[in-house]
């Protein structure tokens, strides 16, 4: 009996190994996980670019009315001096999270719509992990979607 219900066995298994390779997939299983770079769309875009000649405008303003404020004061090196210049880079540091939070606002509902037609489940910046597969990497798809929309340079 012990014989038989193996070879019973032993001839259904090339035909279980059929119905195994009929169910696998051609595909590659979906992707859970797609890579963005942020600082790509921050230099690269639109958007980004324009953001960072405003706060690149905005240093030269500040830095041009310390020196002046240096030049008018009796003492140059005085403690008023030192706290406008301390004034001044906690603003520039203000403009550049305002910056940011901007960004991320016109950003993140294009990421998720991205992360959606690929069916991902997590979206990693890419200049915070080691490797990623160069397929993982959607932030061409990103910077066109943003660009798409977004009002012409001086406007």
């Amino acid at each position: 009996m012990k014989t038989t219900l193996v070879l019973g066995l032993l001839a259904l298994m090339p035909a279980l190994g059929d119905v195994a390779l009929q169910t696998t997939p051609d595909k590659d299983p979906p992707q859970r996980e797609i890579v963005v770079s942020v600082q790509r769309l921050s230099t690269e875009s639109i958007e980004g670019r324009a953001a960072n000649q405003r706060l690149l405008a905005l240093a030269q303003k500040m830095s041009a009315d310390l020196v002046a404020k240096q030049k008018e004061l009796a003492q140059p090196a005085g403690p008023e001096y030192q706290r406008l210049a301390q004034q001044s880079q906690a603003d520039f540091a203000s403009a550049q999270r305002q910056a940011q939070a901007d960004m991320r606002a016109r950003v993140n509902p294009i990421i998720a719509d991205v992360a959606a037609e690929h069916g991902a489940d997590v979206v990693l910046n890419a200049e915070t992990i080691v490797w990623a597969s160069k397929r993982l990497d959607v932030t061409n798809e990103v910077l066109s979607k943003l660009d798409a929309g977004a009002p012409a340079p001086g406007k």
